[in-house]
């Protein structure tokens, strides 16, 4: 666990607090002025597609600030990139985990716990940088569109075109990012005698809620496949 001192201390502290500030303060401009119609569900996932677009950004900048891949280095010091990439996004699991308290989302918060633990002993011990924003960057690519899928549904949109496209894109990201490339990456965390027992339990805590969740996203990606392509509108005319 980490003190109240060892956190003020560690590396862009204050702009953890301004990216927190900033989150809550769009939240509530969301919820209170542009989508006042809306529930409470829809301002925070417009929230949450900002941090995700804001993530992978900030991922692929600090992937471009090494001469290796996100697979080699595991264990290894922060570059200020890695280490500004995390306090950003850890800055955004703090409010939405809050939010989710809030909301009674507790599934979420256990996502989030794992989360958070990891990101906090990157920033503050300012190590392993390559696994934790490898995780980041593999959870986040999907995310725009899975947010984007609820944001969809109370539009009512959700039998639209538009909204079984990115279904099915939301679904090709998460299994190949979660389950395809996540893997190797969290083996190499988990061995890795230089990664912290935080960061492995973190790492292995996502790659359960993925594999979790990684059946239900199979089957959606089916059907959804199944419906662009007219197959079951075609069995449901020959019955």
């Amino acid at each position: 666990m980490f003190t109240a001192q060892q956190l003020q201390a560690a590396p862009y502290s204050q702009d953890i607090q301004k990216w927190f500030l900033m989150w809550s303060a769009s939240f509530l401009f969301l919820r209170n002025v542009l989508f006042r119609s809306k529930t409470a569900d829809f301002s925070n996932r417009f929230v949450s597609i900002v941090h995700a677009l804001i993530a992978i950004y900030l991922s692929y900048e600090s992937f471009e600030s090494i001469d290796s891949s996100m697979f080699d280095k595991v264990g290894t010091k922060n570059t200020p990139a890695q280490t500004y990439c995390m306090a950003v996004s850890l800055s955004y699991f703090i409010y939405d985990c809050l939010y989710c308290i809030v909301t009674f989302e507790f599934d979420a918060v256990v996502h989030h716990i794992f989360t958070i633990g990891g990101l906090t002993s990157g920033v503050v011990n300012q190590k392993s940088g390559v696994e934790l924003v490898g995780c980041l960057f593999l959870m986040e690519v999907s995310n725009p569109s899975l947010h984007l899928r609820s944001l969809l549904r109370e539009m009512r949109m959700k039998d639209s075109m538009f909204s079984t496209l990115n279904d099915l894109l939301f679904a090709g990201l998460f299994l190949v990012c979660r389950l395809v490339l996540g893997p190797p990456l969290v083996y190499k965390t988990l061995t890795c005698k230089n990664s912290d027992l935080l960061v492995k339990i973190g790492a292995f805590g996502i790659l359960a809620v993925s594999v979790l969740w990684g059946w239900k996203i199979i089957k959606m990606f089916i059907s959804k496949a199944k419906k662009l392509l007219g197959i079951e509108t075609r069995k449901r005319k020959r019955a």
